[in-house]
């Protein structure tokens, strides 16, 4: 290890760039709410929240194009997701347009009132003059951009950009009311009737005609309630805690989940991020003498690391390694290339120290336990005899396992993870051995909804066209089998999985209560842990990816887990080879963390 350099000779932090975020790790660290407004200005922001109002009536007077200025800056400020900016503003002063936009809103308003029985004369009361009276009318529009355009931040939930320029009519509305000016929100029109009245082409969306102006009236609560219509609900009548649940009262609900989150954690031992580790590895990147965020993906890699061991990773890095082995029913569909006696064989030469995985454990000093867990045929040798059946049913037409076997199973890799874990390993890899078993990995991921079978069945170990298309045609069955639903992770397992995959996501599971990084490797044992996180999903924060395999709808699995791969090398091995390969990596990324040199901060 290099000398630390002393006070006197080290790298002085260059000055922070003008726009850029001049705070220190260290200061946040020392006051986390530094951040905030003294207390008079954010009494004011509270006050400009609390006493924003609907206005209806409006005096005549001007609007100076200072004080319009503020308020149109404030909408502009407003957060948008992925900084797309869709909102747009129309100042409407003509008094004709909002004669004919008063007019739009009363025809509808008459159209809406019959919907209301009784409560139509009550809702006709409520005036919409403010359409002429305010001097302004403020169209509030999102441009959605052209169809086919890719926008950040848009991609699975298209109506973000709507939401955005929800963001900036709240902003607007806030902004005016600490001017002292009113604003009425009009929701009685058609889109279109105003999109023909503006000339808004079709691909821009009205959301609000905001009347802006000084009030005529000065409300202390809000008009609908003072009218009777509605009053405001207690918070605790609208917040829920950890998920949504409609049967029972609010406050009750709220304590259930509670309940039943901690119910999970306790389960697990503890399991779940540390998140003061993953701030504190966080802090002490920002003092290294390296630009921030100069080393890419190896800062995530550490910081998950510390969030579930407490530190960074050790330098000399010892992992216990886990192949499981088994064999499948299916096989004898031609499903592979090669019968099942091909993992015996293979898990054979592992115990003789001959396969990727056994040379790559006695190169790296890590501790390497291969387990018999469902193999046909005669025992192995020199490997770890925890067979639980004679390979699986043809998942075809039958359930893979019997309940009582995935039990097993699930045990056997829990007990072998505890085994690494009493010898002291810095973290858990898990691979696995048998043939056909890409064909059930398919079939997991598919009765798991990852994707349909066209996307999930891949070549394997050099399956031709037509092999490809007997393990298509076997994904297939299994899901006409299970009716197309979605199962959950150990139903899944029963119903299309294998016995060695079932003893790595009972693993997976045992690794994270053990608080032991997760380090995957290839398709099969990636499905295996997608299939631990369905059942419970904190698992998924003491994962890695090792790797990505060569099989395509590997990347399709961790994109599921939410997981970047360390290494991308197109490789079909298995074995845990291609997790051990990332190995070095993760142990290089814990050097320069503990071992490079820090900044001198400027007097």
């Amino acid at each position: 290890m290099s000398r630390p350099p002393s006070s006197s000779d080290a790298f002085v932090r260059p000055p922070t760039p003008a726009g850029f975020d001049p705070s220190r790790a260290a200061e946040r660290a020392a006051d986390p709410r530094a951040w905030r407004f003294a207390d008079d200005a954010r009494a004011a922001v509270h006050a400009v929240i609390e006493q924003r109002r609907d206005i209806r009536r409006f005096r005549p007077d001007a609007i100076p194009d200072d004080v319009l200025e503020r308020v149109l800056t404030a909408g502009h400020r407003a957060p948008s997701v992925g900084l797309m900016q869709p909102t747009r503003f129309v100042v409407v002063r003509d008094r004709g347009t909002r004669s004919a936009m008063r007019t739009i809103a009363q025809r509808e308003r008459l159209r809406q009132a019959e919907r209301f029985d009784e409560r139509a004369g009550h809702f006709l009361d409520q005036k919409i003059e403010g359409v002429v009276e305010a001097p302004i009318g403020l169209v509030v529009c999102c441009d959605r951009g052209e169809d086919g355009a890719e926008v950040f931040g848009r991609g699975t939930i298209p109506e973000t950009d709507v939401y955005s320029t929800a963001c900036a009519i709240q902003n607007v509305w806030l902004a005016a009311r600490a001017e002292g000016l009113g604003v009425g929100w009009v929701s009685f029109y058609r889109p279109d009737d105003l999109r023909e009245l503006l000339g808004i082409p079709a691909r821009v969306e009205p959301m609000a005609w905001l009347c802006l102006g000084w009030p005529d009236e000065r409300p202390v609560r809000p008009g609908l309630e003072a009218a009777g219509w509605a009053a405001r609900l207690p918070l605790r009548d609208v917040v829920m805690e950890d998920r949504w649940d409609d049967a029972a009262p609010v406050s009750a609900r709220a304590r259930a989940a509670g309940a039943s989150s901690s119910a999970g954690r306790d389960g697990l031992g503890g399991a779940g991020p540390d998140v003061r580790a993953l701030v504190a590895a966080r802090d002490r990147f920002d003092e290294l003498v390296t630009p921030t965020g100069s080393l890419g993906a190896l800062h995530a890699v550490v910081e998950r690391w510390a969030s579930i061991t407490g530190a960074a990773p050790p330098a000399q890095l010892r992992a216990g390694v886990l192949v499981a082995a088994a064999d499948h029913g299916h096989v004898g569909r031609g499903t592979s290339l090669f019968d099942g006696t091909v993992s015996g064989e293979i898990l054979a030469a592992t115990g003789r120290g001959e396969t990727a995985v056994a040379v790559l454990c006695a190169a790296g000093g890590h501790r390497l336990l291969a387990a018999d867990v469902g193999l046909r045929g005669p025992r192995v040798p020199g490997v770890r005899d925890l067979r639980i059946a004679d390979g699986t049913a043809d998942l075809v037409g039958e359930d893979a396992l019997s309940a009582a076997q995935l039990r097993a199973a699930l045990e056997a890799g829990a007990t072998l993870v505890d085994e690494l874990a009493d010898a002291g390993v810095d973290c858990v890899v898990l691979g696995e051995i048998g043939i056909g078993n890409t064909t059930t990995a398919a079939a997991l991921a598919a009765v798991l909804g990852v994707a349909g079978p066209e996307r999930l069945v891949g070549r394997g170990t050099g399956s031709d066209h037509a092999g490809i298309a007997r393990k298509r045609a076997a994904v297939e069955a299994v899901l006409t089998r299970v009716g197309g639903r979605a199962l959950g992770g150990h139903e899944a397992l029963r119903t299309a999985g294998g016995l060695e995959l079932a003893a790595l996501a009972g693993a997976t599971a045992r690794a994270a209560a053990r608080r032991l990084p997760v380090v995957l490797d290839g398709y099969a044992a990636s499905v295996s842990a997608l299939c631990a996180v369905r059942e419970e999903p904190l698992l998924a924060e003491h994962l890695i990816a090792g790797h990505r395999s060569a099989e395509p709808a590997h990347g399709l699995v961790l994109a599921e887990l939410g997981l970047e791969p360390l290494l991308d090398l197109r490789l079909r091995l298995g074995e845990a080879s291609g997790a051990l390969l990332a190995l070095p990596l993760i142990a290089q990324a814990g050097r320069l963390h503990r071992e490079m040199g820090a900044f001198r901060e400027r007097p």
